[in-house]
């Protein structure tokens, strides 16, 4: 009997040291301080939400919180500030779609103890600014697009997949703000400085 006590205390012990013990990452979050914002010559800023989420596979932008359109919607308003007197700055959302496939996992015995990536997640950004300047006649429209991935391995836990996915839409928007801004540097007249 004590034996036995002795063995399973044993076992106990070897298996708690085994455990994996790490702090769960923080789950990244859309910052508007990280986007520096523009003065636009509009009196408001319009925003249209034409992308409609298919919410079905491989579409998991109706799983994710938040998801793209919400976080495009959000640097739109802290980044487009209207600044004029007239006319309106429009953003036409026609695309925020997370897009999650399976990797091919390997057949071989061999490769089974290996830690090959599980999930590719690719975040895909695409809009249409219109600006309209009715006292001066003045418009223009730029087209932005940004496409960022990443892949998640096999081990990873829950937390370590969410985290790669704001990370991967984060992503994709750095990229639309940086397109946005190099397209807008060809406009006369939409920044005021």
């Amino acid at each position: 009997m004590r034996q036995s006590i002795i063995i399973i205390s044993i076992f106990l012990f070897f298996s708690a040291c085994s455990q994996r013990i790490y702090n769960a990452p923080l789950v990244p979050a859309f910052q508007p301080s990280d986007y520096v914002p523009l003065s636009i010559n509009a009196r408001k800023l319009v925003i249209i939400q034409n992308w409609k989420m298919p919410g079905e596979e491989p579409f998991y932008e109706h799983l994710i919180s938040p998801n793209p359109s919400s976080i495009l919607t959000d640097w739109a308003g802290n980044t487009l500030i209207p600044a004029g007197s007239s006319g309106e700055v429009t953003l036409d959302i026609r695309k925020a779609s997370i897009v999650i496939t399976d990797i091919y996992q390997a057949d071989k015995i061999t490769e089974q103890f290996t830690d090959n990536q599980q999930n590719k997640i690719e975040v895909e950004l695409a809009g249409q600014i219109m600006w309209l300047q009715p006292v001066t006649g003045q418009t223009g429209f730029l087209d932005a697009r940004a496409i960022s991935s990443t892949t998640v391995p096999e081990s990873s836990t829950a937390v370590e997949f969410d985290v790669a996915v704001q990370e991967t839409i984060l992503s994709a928007l750095v990229g639309f703000d940086r397109k946005f801004r190099s397209e807008i540097e060809n406009l006369n007249g939409m920044i005021l400085r």
